[in-house]
């Protein structure tokens, strides 16, 4: 008899035929120190998993009545992706139109079925969690995995730093339930293979290249598309650094955030869904940046078409390579430390490097303005040469940065604020902090900023 140490595992067996369902439960109790559970038919196997889902294994019959093996695999894979499925079946698979949707994780023959089925169960008993370096996946954002539907590659959750447990087989289906489930279990980001994942952006791309010959955008969708495509450079910057993908879809975004500006938005409007507690608080922070970056630019005069193409431009690729999204909402060093009770060297050498990586990565960009790496690689530095990474005072800062750093400064300020934001509040916080330079000058034009 095989068995396991810990706490009983627990087997759901579902089955329609009384006398299989004995022998059948029998077998894996006799075989397996396990609980075992039993179902008369697939509708009440799923009753007892709405109920507990305290299961590691299902083991179920295809042909049963009100909900068919078929029909428990779908729920199963949507409902608890981290329950094993065993199909034990006379029925050949290929022929099975749920299983061409999602495949079973063992299938097993009827009428022999003792050893293979032995077989199974102690494989699934036994495996432990996939676990890996991280270097060897990538993240993608969910809310990119409902644009694509159907998903054709493994997808996995992070349970730590270098454990990732499988919760998305290949081919299956991802749309808003499962994205409204994902969220509510706080889950923002699956991680896929570094391979699988080159292929899953350039799906991706094509997605965003054909909807970008749409040129009937409202408002709305301006900024919306803005948000999906600011998601896609963050997890393909992060991913992979730089590659002609991400230089293109970032160019998209870059027009599409120009149009928005030529539009002439309400700020306010624009800013009012931006929140520091959403999973895609990075993506949404970078699309909203260009919009408060130029509107600062033209208070001061500074107004150009090529202004506007550097500030949106540094605005969704600031903080790019930055490889845990959370950490975007710091606005230097000490936030960090504060916030995080465990912060290891290589969250905190990340976020200390982010500056100089991101700018490094614009660089390689064909075409671009020289001085869009300055304003990626200045800002987080500060006034008074407090900041990072290299504490640079006002008269080192470039101009355009210090729009730039006040923009990013005045949006952290909105965000954790919103109904009672003040600008009056903003500039009694800040104004020892901007004493000098074109940081005094800015802030004295903020005077007359208005959410509108």
């Amino acid at each position: 008899m095989s068995t396991t140490a810990g706490p009983k595992p627990r087997i759901l067996v579902a089955e329609d035929e009384p006398e299989l369902l004995e022998i059948i439960s029998f077998f894996i109790e006799s075989e397996f120190n396990a609980e075992v559970v039993i179902a008369e038919d697939g509708e009440k196997a799923k009753a007892i998993l709405e109920k507990d889902s305290n299961f590691q294994i299902v083991v179920s019959d295809y042909n049963m009545p009100k909900l068919t093996g078929g029909g428990l695999l779908l729920y199963v894979r949507k409902a608890h992706p981290n329950i094993k499925f065993i199909l034990v079946s006379a029925v050949n698979p290929k022929s099975v139109q749920e299983f061409k949707i999602s495949s079973p994780d063992a299938i097993v023959e009827k009428p022999q079925f003792n050893d293979p089925l032995k077989d199974a169960i102690q494989k699934f008993l036994t495996t432990k969690e996939e676990t890996i370096e991280s270097e060897d996946y990538i993240r993608v954002a969910i809310s990119q995995l409902a644009r694509l539907g159907t998903v054709n590659y493994a997808l996995y959750a992070k349970l730590s730093e270098n454990k990732f447990l499988k919760v998305l087989h290949e081919n299956e289906f991802f749309g808003t339930e499962e994205l409204s489930r994902f969220h509510a279990k706080k889950i923002n980001y699956l991680y896929i293979d570094r391979e699988n994942g080159k292929s899953l952006f350039k799906i991706l791309l094509d997605k965003y290249l054909q909807n970008f010959q749409n040129t009937n955008f409202t408002p709305v969708d301006l900024i919306t598309t803005c948000d999906e495509i600011s998601t896609a450079i963050h997890d393909m910057a992060a991913g992979f650094g730089f590659s002609e993908e991400l230089e293109t879809i970032t160019k998209i975004g870059v027009d599409m955030a120009l149009k928005t500006i030529s539009s002439d938005p309400n700020l306010r409007a624009l800013l009012e869904n931006v929140n520091i507690a959403s999973g895609n608080y990075l993506a949404i922070h970078s699309s909203r940046l260009p919009y408060l970056a130029n509107h600062i630019a033209k208070m001061m005069g500074w107004d150009s078409d090529s202004t506007a193409y550097k500030m949106a431009l540094a605005s969704l690729l600031h903080d790019s390579t930055l490889h845990n999204p959370i950490h975007a909402k710091y606005e230097n060093e000490s936030d960090l430390v504060n916030a995080s009770a465990e912060l290891s060297k290589k969250d905190y050498d990340d976020f200390v490097g982010h500056t100089k990586r991101s700018a490094e990565l614009v660089v390689q960009f064909k075409g671009i303005p020289p001085d869009v790496d300055v304003i990626i690689s200045q800002h987080h530095e500060r006034c008074d040469g407090t900041g990072f990474p290299n504490k640079l005072n006002h008269v080192r800062i470039a101009p355009l940065s210090c729009v730039f750093i006040i923009a990013h400064e005045l949006l952290c300020f909105y965000e954790k604020t919103k109904d009672q934001f003040k600008i009056e509040d903003f500039i009694a916080l800040r104004q020892n902090d901007y004493s000098a330079g074109y940081f005094k000058k800015i802030l004295i034009e903020l005077a007359l900023f208005k959410l509108e």
